[in-house]
């Protein structure tokens, strides 16, 4: 192959920041050797296989012995960044993430904590997930057409690593009592777009309103090693990925690391090497978050106006049959009246969803006749529910009667209630 395409020409052709160049470039490569090899079907054979091994060395060797990656960064530099929020205008929470030829567009939609994710495992215990992080990988992300099927190795795996990485910085339940649905849509991978859905999902829960600790932003480290020799890559893309040595996947804030994922294709590497990884990492995930923040300082204030609003208020546990009623009639009214969903906890605490500050308060005001202690001295306003002779029964409020006697019905004389 030598003969026919020189190491000056190979590394020419790997030599490029456009992925889809590359390739044609390596087509090229290709069909020449085809041609030249055309009579000798023994070599057809092998030829796929010797091109990709002789691709392999040259950029090895580029990265190693030159310090040149292939798109023409420098060791340490991170590809363009780009981002964007706001870009559905109908979901509760949106963002577009942009590094190289890596784009994610992260969707966030919120829920009552009714809506929880419950996990049977094969034991009686079921575990429950308030915080769900779903990773599609398309194939016209990489230029591909395929059938799309479920959910692979890859979509599982970068999905739990990106939620991993969020966690940690979510706020608690009494602060945000909402289910949180996180939805990474691969527009366009050239690499690392693990760690874009993680710096992408942090823009659209910002955009939403989730009131998070702090930002998260993440980066892939990639190793060449040959003997005692190393280098180590910042923000690799698909080439130095497949043909280098290490994928190190490290997410976190400037607080300290919340995520790491480590595929590699050497026995081991040495703590000064991880050091040095991690050093470099941190530099690059400084660098990330700055341009995150210029694109989105700090959480919204407020939500959606198509997301929901969650009221938490507290009753008195004795209370709680009486707001559900016989059957769940009570409760049922009042859902289909005032056209919220609502939540009861053991400990008395109700939660209220509605996606309007009206229907809230309604339902607050319903929940709150019924759990009202009636005190002598104060002045109710009632419905009359039925007339006796005697007198008026009056609904001081849901679940709670009065008689009105005949005799408190006027200043004067009454000779009949019906009067």
């Amino acid at each position: 192959i030598k003969k026919i395409v020189t190491p000056e020409q190979m590394e020419e052709a790997v030599f490029t920041d456009e992925k889809q160049k590359r390739e044609e470039n390596i087509r090229a490569i290709t069909e020449q050797l085809e041609e030249a090899f055309a009579d000798n079907e023994e070599y057809l054979a092998v030829l796929g296989e010797a091109i990709y091994q002789y691709q392999k060395k040259t950029v090895r060797k580029m990265i190693l012995k030159d310090h040149k990656r292939p798109d023409g960064r420098a060791i340490n530099q991170i590809r363009p960044l780009a981002a964007e929020v706001d870009l559905i205008p109908r979901v509760h929470g949106s963002a577009m993430f942009t590094r190289g030829q890596t784009q994610i567009c992260d969707v966030v939609t919120l829920a009552p904590l009714s809506e929880i994710q419950k996990i049977d495992g094969l034991d009686a215990n079921i575990t429950t997930k308030r915080y769900m992080h779903h990773y599609n990988f398309p194939a016209y992300s990489v230029g591909e057409t395929k059938v799309s099927r479920g959910p692979g190795r890859r979509e599982i795996g970068h999905g739990a690593l990106a939620e991993k990485a969020l966690v940690p910085v979510l706020p608690s339940i009494e602060e945000f009592p909402y289910t949180i649905r996180m939805v990474s849509e691969v527009l366009e991978s050239n690499g690392s777009s693990s760690m874009g859905s993680v710096c992408g999902s942090t823009l659209s829960l910002m955009h939403a309103g989730v009131p998070i600790k702090r930002p998260v932003s993440g980066v892939a480290m990639g190793l060449v090693k040959d003997g005692e020799d190393y280098t180590i890559l910042t923000d690799i893309q698909g080439m130095e990925d497949a043909l280098g040595d290490m994928d190190f996947k490290v997410a976190g804030t400037t607080e300290g690391v919340t995520a790491i994922q480590m595929d590699i294709k050497i026995k081991g590497i040495s703590r000064e090497i991880l050091s040095s990884a991690l050093a470099q990492a941190k530099r690059g995930r400084a660098f990330i978050l700055g341009k995150m923040l210029e694109c989105i300082a700090q959480p919204n204030e407020e939500l959606s106006k198509y997301a929901p609003r969650v009221t938490t208020m507290h009753i008195k546990p004795d209370k709680i049959r009486e707001v559900i009623g016989p059957g769940g009639k009570m409760i049922k009214k009042i859902i289909d009246e005032c056209g919220v969903q609502i939540d009861i906890d053991d400990d008395g605490t109700v939660r209220i969803s509605a996606t309007s500050v009206d229907a809230s308060a309604a339902a607050v005001a319903a929940i709150e006749d019924i759990v009202r202690e009636v005190e002598v001295g104060q002045v109710y306003r009632g419905k009359v529910a039925r007339l006796m002779a005697f007198g008026a029964v009056v609904e001081l409020c849901p679940g709670h009667e009065g008689l009105c006697h005949i005799s408190q019905l006027d200043k004067k004389r009454v000779e009949k209630v019906e009067d």
